[in-house]
């Protein structure tokens, strides 16, 4: 009678062990800014991180972070000058975190 519940229980255990990693991508768009076209597009990403983790959040998910300072996701960007022939930048970007 004790065999069966020690079985179940490490079944239980293993099953529970043998959790699916997950994406959720994001997306993120800055708008029109005065910055660089790096500022712009790193800003961009990390808006889309953020929507990314959130989504992980929702599903019920834990978001892990990302590792080191390479770039996490992609970016388009536009630019313009203002009447005064600044630049600005605006930037779209899409990035997914691993959700666990």
């Amino acid at each position: 009678m004790r065999a069966p519940v020690v079985l179940l229980v490490t079944a239980l255990v293993l099953c529970g062990a043998v959790v699916e990693a997950a994406q959720y991508p994001g997306w993120g768009d800055t708008g029109w800014i005065y910055a660089s076209k790096r500022e712009c597009c790193n800003e961009a990403i990390d808006i889309a991180a953020d929507y990314s983790a959130d989504a992980c959040r929702t599903a019920g998910g834990i978001p892990r972070p990302f590792a080191g300072a390479s770039q996490r996701g992609t970016c388009s960007a536009e630019w313009s000058q203002d009447e005064d022939g600044s630049m600005m930048y605006r930037c779209s970007g899409e990035a997914s975190v691993w959700c666990r």
